[in-house]
């Protein structure tokens, strides 16, 4: 009995063996964390991902210097950055490649109708910002002389400020920043108006970027994918996430939807858009390289996936 006993006792204990063996193995995996950096006051497809899974920690950083620093320590695995800010990073570190392309420029001047209403006037810009460059080469390619605009230097929400009280007349900005103002009734000029009229198109505004160690991870993918869904339900999805993190109302928030272009295709469906940016950086001084820099760029900077 004794023997019988202990046979079935073994049985029983490898039965219970196997099963947790089983169950252990027919889990799914425990992803990999992935950090997500990205510029704090601006939005992206990013705001949408954030929370959706526990393997996605997202970083926002006040200054892009923080943020090219985080990404040269390895602090951060991908960045969702402008375009012209990535070409900065790249162009001296070949480890960073752009995997998707997320907006066109949603940036506009407010308060003027035209940019020739500037003359003489006081504009107020972040002016250590690519967003600056970019209005710098609009305006030469448009004609007007900066030596006619009187331009006032300050962060993006002591401009929009300075506007409502009367002490500028014009503010250089981004989203969401631009709708508030707008959805008040100030005039403005969209930069994707200014690219149409002066690039022939749409100019790309917003990319991820990627260190190279992460290209091959499994949950890039997946990443890629939940960008890719954040997109396609940017207009039923997004107001909820506009008045949470932003705190806009309905009017800034139909202002918004109705200026924002969200890009869901492919990287290199839009890489003349991205490419665009980076000459537009170059003729306003935002980059200190030159033609030949860009194309050794365009070469070695879009992941193929």
């Amino acid at each position: 009995m004794r023997k019988e006993a202990a046979v079935l006792l073994l049985l029983i204990l490898f039965t219970l063996a196997t099963s947790i063996a089983f169950i252990f193995f027919q889990r799914e995996p425990q992803r990999e964390r992935i950090v997500v950096g990205t510029i704090q006051g601006g939005i992206s497809t990013l705001d949408i991902i954030e929370g959706k899974a526990d393997w996605i920690r997202v970083m926002r950083f006040d200054k892009p210097l923080d943020l090219a620093q985080a990404l040269s320590k390895g602090e951060v695995d991908i960045a969702v950055i402008t375009s012209e800010m990535y070409a900065k990073f790249a162009i001296k570190d070949k480890n960073l490649k752009i995997i998707a392309a997320d907006m066109f420029q949603n940036q506009a001047i407010v308060g003027v109708g035209d940019l020739n209403e500037l003359r003489g006037r006081k504009l107020g810009a972040t002016t250590a910002s690519g967003t600056y460059a970019m209005f710098i080469s609009y305006a030469k390619l448009s004609g007007l002389s900066l030596d006619d605009v009187k331009v006032v230097d300050a962060p993006p929400l002591q401009l929009a400020q300075a506007l409502e009280r009367g002490d500028l007349d014009a503010v250089l900005c981004w989203e969401p920043l631009a709708s508030r103002l707008i959805a008040k009734g100030y005039k403005y000029v969209d930069f994707s108006g200014l690219s149409r009229k002066y690039v022939g198109g749409d100019v790309v505004m917003l990319v991820w970027v990627a260190r190279e160690e992460v290209l091959t991870r499994s949950e890039l993918r997946e990443l890629l994918r939940l960008r890719s869904d954040a997109a396609a339900r940017w207009e039923s999805d997004y107001p909820s996430v506009l008045r949470k993190l932003y705190d806009l109302n309905d009017d800034e928030i139909s202002v918004l939807l109705s200026r924002v272009k969200v890009i869901r295709g492919k990287i290199r469906d839009y890489e003349e858009g991205i490419v665009a940016a980076w000459r537009l950086a170059l003729m306003g001084g935002y980059l200190e390289e030159d033609e030949r820099s860009i194309e050794q760029l365009r070469e070695r900077a879009f992941w193929e996936g």
